[in-house]
C-alpha cells in the first residue's frame, strides 16, 4: 500500500488487524539544530513508534528509526526532525486531522478502537479542536432571535436560535440570566436584533431588556396554547378518575379528540362533542374554552386580541376557573410580551418540533458531557446553513415581512451592512439538516 509520507520504507509487516511500517528519514540534517554548526557527527539510532490513519480496515503503526547526532561545537546531542509527525501526540499530523474531523461525527470509543489509540487522547484532541472551531465559527447575528430551552443530561439548557433562518446558533449548560447576559454582551451587531421570542422564563426577558433594550420581547404563542392544553388535560384526568369503568368507555380516545381544533373535527367527532354537552357538560365547556383561547391567535389586530381574551375570561365560571389559573396568571405577568405577538408574530415553535430529536440525542449521548454533545451539534460543517453573497455591495438586511405592519417604527430600521468580498455567511446549524443527519446515522452521539 502507498504510504504517502516523506520516509524511506525499510520493512512492512501485516497481521489480521494491524499494518506496521519500519521507516527512516529521507533528508538528513547537515548542521546542528541547536547552534547551526556544521561540525556534527552521527551518534546512535532511536526507534520511535507512532500511529497513523487506518487503512483497509486495519490499524496502522509506524516505527521510525531516527538518527541522533552530536554537535562538537555546542557539545549537545539532538535528534533529526521527523516530518509530518505531530509534536504533542505520538501520531502523524494527518491522523490528528482525521480524529478532529471524525470525532464530530462518531463516538470516541469507536475511533479509539479503529485507530488503536487511547480514548482519553482522542477526547483531548477533540477538546482542543472545538476550542479552535469556536474561534473560527462566527454565526451571523439574527434579526429575529429565539431563546428557548432543551433538556439534555437531565438539565434544562438554553438554546439560541435564528428564527428567520430556522437555525441553532448557540447552546448553554444552563439557562441563567448571567449566562444569557454574557452571550448577548459579546454578540456582534446586536443592534440588528429586532425581536426576541422567548418562553415565560424571566431571566431571558431580564437579560434581553438589560443588554438589548431596543429589541421587542415576544412570548412564543406555543407556550400560551400549551397552558390551555394542560388545563384541559388536568380536568380530563380528574373526570376519568371519578367515572365507572362503563363511563370511561364513553370517553375512549377522548384525549386525542380534545387536542384537535374544532374546525378540523369530522361529522362523527362533532357528534361526540355534542354528546359530551349532554352527558359531560363541564368537559364540553372546557373544550370550548380551550378553543376560545386558541382563537385569540386568529385575531386581526392587538385590539381584537384584547377583546377575544376578555370574552374568554368572562366565560370562566366558578366551576372551571381554577383549572385555568396558570393561563390567567401567565397573561397577568406577561401581558405586554404575550400581546406583542400581534404586532410582531414571531414564533420559536419549530424548535419544539425538535424535542423528539433532542431526546434521541440525549439517549445516545449519555456517556458524553454536555460540552461534547454541544460541540457535535454546533460545529459539524455538513449541517451548517451558509450563503455566499453574489457581489460585493452594500445591502440592507431588511425588516422581516412580519414586522412590516402599521406599528410604531421608531428605532426599528436597520442600517445597511457592508458585505466583505467572498465572505461566507454562516447562519448556524440548519435544523432540518440536523434531523436528517441523525436519522440516517451520519451524525451519532452514542458509544
Amino acid at each position: 500500500m502507498p504510504l504517502n509520507l516523506p520516509y524511506k520504507l525499510l520493512k512492512q509487516e501485516e497481521t489480521d488487524y494491524d499494518i506496521f511500517f519500519h521507516l527512516e528519514s529521507l533528508k538528513k540534517p547537515t548542521h546542528c539544530l541547536l547552534c547551526n554548526s556544521e561540525n556534527i557527527r552521527k551518534k546512535d539510532k532511536l526507534k520511535n513508534f507512532y500511529f497513523d490513519i487506518p487503512s483497509r480496515g486495519k490499524r496502522v503503526g509506524l516505527t521510525i528509526h531516527a538518527q541522533r547526532y552530536f554537535c562538537k561545537s555546542c557539545k549537545k546531542s539532538f535528534r533529526e526532525v521527523l516530518p509530518q509527525i505531530h509534536t504533542k501526540h505520538n501520531m502523524t499530523e494527518r491522523l490528528v486531522k482525521y480524529i478532529e474531523e471524525k470525532s464530530l461525527q462518531r463516538p470516541f470509543t469507536h475511533l479509539a478502537e479503529e485507530i488503536g489509540y487511547t480514548e482519553g487522547t482522542i477526547r483531548k484532541i477533540f477538546k482542543s479542536h472545538i476550542e479552535s472551531l469556536a474561534a473560527q465559527n462566527k454565526f451571523e447575528t439574527p434579526t429575529v432571535m429565539g431563546i428557548d430551552e432543551i433538556h439534555l443530561a437531565k438539565r434544562a439548557r438554553a438554546v439560541i436560535t435564528n428564527i428567520s433562518e430556522k437555525t441553532i446558533i448557540e447552546m448553554f449548560k444552563d439557562r441563567n440570566k448571567t449566562t444569557i447576559v454574557k452571550y448577548l454582551q459579546g454578540l456582534e451587531n446586536s443592534h440588528i436584533v429586532l425581536n426576541v421570542a422567548i418562553d415565560m422564563w424571566k431571566p431571558y426577558k431580564d437579560a434581553v431588556n438589560t443588554i438589548m433594550p431596543h429589541s421587542v420581547v415576544v412570548i412564543d404563542k406555543f407556550h400560551v396554547v400549551k397552558l390551555a392544553n394542560s388545563a384541559l388535560e388536568k380536568y380530563r384526568k380528574e373526570l376519568r378518575a371519578s367515572l365507572s369503568n362503563k363511563q370511561r368507555v364513553d370517553l375512549k380516545n377522548d384525549r386525542f379528540l380534545l387536542l384537535k381544533r374544532k374546525s378540523t373535527l369530522s361529522d362523527k367527532e362533532n357528534f361526540i362533542v355534542s354528546y359530551w354537552e349532554n352527558n359531560y357538560p363541564i368537559l364540553a365547556k372546557m373544550y370550548l374554552l380551550k378553543e376560545k383561547l386558541f382563537e385569540i391567535y386568529e385575531a386581526d389586530s392587538k385590539e381584537d386580541a384584547y377583546t377575544r381574551y376578555s370574552e374568554f375570561e368572562n366565560q370562566l365560571t366558578q366551576e372551571v376557573k381554577h383549572y385555568w389559573h396558570d393561563v390567567i396568571r401567565a397573561v397577568g405577568n406577561w401581558h405586554t410580551e404575550i400581546f406583542a405577538y400581534f404586532d410582531y408574530p414571531v414564533t420559536n415553535a419549530y424548535t419544539e418540533a425538535m424535542n423528539s430529536v433532542i431526546r434521541h440525542v440525549d439517549r445516545m449521548g449519555r456517556s458524553y458531557s454536555f460540552e461534547t454533545i454541544r460541540a457535535k451539534m454546533l460545529y459539524t460543517k455538513s449541517i451548517h446553513k451558509t450563503q455566499r453573497p453574489k457581489i460585493n455591495k452594500r445591502y440592507d438586511l431588511g425588516t422581516p415581512a412580519f414586522c412590516r405592519k402599521e406599528v410604531p417604527t421608531i428605532g426599528r430600521s436597520l442600517p445597511p451592512q457592508i458585505v466583505e468580498e467572498n465572505k461566507v455567511i454562516n447562519y448556524g446549524v440548519d435544523m432540518e439538516k440536523l434531523v436528517k443527519e441523525i436519522q440516517k446515522g451520519a451524525l451519532r452521539f452514542d458509544d
